[in-house]
């Protein structure tokens, strides 16, 4: 009996693996020539209560002038952003802020003018029943690859709305 109730326990606790669809909105340079949205989806496993690893994959379209004088007409292209790191939450409550440290790719790198970039983030995720959470990521993009070589300012922004499912096993 008190090995049933304790399996049942284990069974009842949250899985480490969590995975997220999230809609973004993309600014990947510091001006408005290039800005666009995106979807994507993520998955994160949680090493401790506070620390995860995270990996996530978006694809958009950013409206760009393509270099072109400010009032030329806009062209749309297709971008992709693949992101690998860490996150950590700062306090597990039924909102739980969070800091994210990623290493993202844009693709093609033509874009934004740069393709590597240090992706750090600020958010809060709710946590509206037990496996099921929404939530706010701010994002900033730091060109690690521009030309001239080496880390530059603040490269972009990108702002995602996020529903995260966390699976009780």
């Amino acid at each position: 009996m008190v090995f049933g109730i304790a399996l049942l326990a284990a069974l009842a606790q949250p899985s480490p693996l969590s995975f997220r669809l999230e809609t973004a909105y993309l600014q990947p340079t510091s001006d408005d020539e290039v800005r666009g949205v995106g979807a994507g989806l993520g998955a994160g496993y949680r090493l401790t209560d506070q620390i995860s690893v995270v990996g996530s994959a978006s694809r958009g379209t950013v409206w760009t002038r393509n270099g072109q004088p400010a009032g030329a007409p806009r062209v749309s292209r297709p971008v992709s952003v693949f992101a690998a790191g860490a996150q950590a939450v700062l306090d597990a409550t039924p909102v739980a802020p969070f800091l994210e440290a990623t290493l993202a790719q844009l693709a093609p790198g033509d874009i934004a003018g740069y393709s590597v970039a240090a992706r750090i983030a600020l958010g809060a995720d709710w946590a509206f029943v037990r496996s099921w959470a929404v939530g706010l990521a701010v994002r900033s993009l730091f060109p690690l690859d521009a030309p001239g070589g080496g880390f530059n300012s603040v490269g972009g922004v990108e702002i995602a709305a996020r529903l995260i499912w966390t699976p009780v096993f």
